[in-house]
């Protein structure tokens, strides 16, 4: 499954939420509609204050495997030979239950809500959503930093140059329990996070709002991937795991 993309709507203060998550592969993209709960539609607001873009229907094109190019199937192996695209040095996340230890790159959400996708089947990424008023933040800055990761890959690794088929970075995430811990590694510092949260959310229902937001005054960290059915005609997977983590 890749993250293919995800785009978020914010009109006003209180705003529609839309998103075209991109946290999903497998040449899947689904658009996720979200709302506040006392979402109102207002005027357009200032780029450099609230970012705002109408949703879209139409998804980003669907990477597809190269013919000829080599099959990696394993992610260790394919970590190994080809290691994290570049830029891949931002942070280092680490899930001992899970036995993950990924380098994690980050991505700048600008004002037409885009959330890109991870570069491949081992990368993570950290959204820099500095733009939007009440969403995300650093790792330890005391606000809610938002990682994604593919639950598994089938297509073309640009990077890496081969086609990968196999699990992603974030493939178990939806066995963490609570207690969990979660360790970033970031500005010289590791940051411990224990699981207060693990839930399955539909991605085209309500409380996507809540799972952005940066508002609840604890230094919280929030993974998420796809999860559900995977319906092979749409190439969209059903529901979005989504773990939440507060510092130790």
């Amino acid at each position: 499954m890749a993250l293919r993309r995800v785009s978020m709507v914010l009109m006003g203060v209180v705003a529609a939420l839309a998103l075209l998550v991109s946290a999903c592969s497998d040449g899947e993209a689904t658009e996720v509609v979200v709302e506040t709960p006392t979402a109102t539609q207002t005027g357009t607001p200032s780029p450099t204050t609230t970012p705002s873009r109408t949703p879209t229907s139409t998804p980003e094109a669907i990477p597809t495997e190269a013919p000829g190019a080599e099959i990696v199937r394993g992610l260790q192996e394919f970590v190994s030979e080809y290691g994290y695209p570049s830029g891949a040095g931002f942070a280092r996340l680490r899930i001992p239950t899970l036995g993950v230890d990924s380098l994690a790159s980050s991505r700048l959400v600008g004002s037409d809500g885009v959330m890109a996708a991870p570069g491949g089947p081992a990368d993570v990424v950290w959204y820099d959503m500095s733009l939007w008023s009440g969403m995300g933040g650093a790792p330890g800055g005391g606000g809610n930093a938002i990682f994604s990761g593919h639950v598994n890959y089938a297509a073309y690794v640009p990077y890496a140059e081969v086609n990968y088929r196999g699990q992603g970075v974030f493939s178990q995430l939806g066995q963490l329990a609570i207690g969990d811990i979660v360790e970033v590694e970031y500005g010289g510092q590791t940051l411990r996070y224990g699981v207060v949260s693990v839930r399955d959310l539909a991605a085209d229902g309500a409380g996507w709002a809540e799972v952005w937001s940066n508002r609840d005054g604890v230094d919280s960290i929030t993974l998420y991937t796809c999860g559900g059915d995977f319906d092979t005609a749409t190439r969209e997977y059903s529901h979005r795991i989504v773990v939440r983590a507060q510092r130790l």
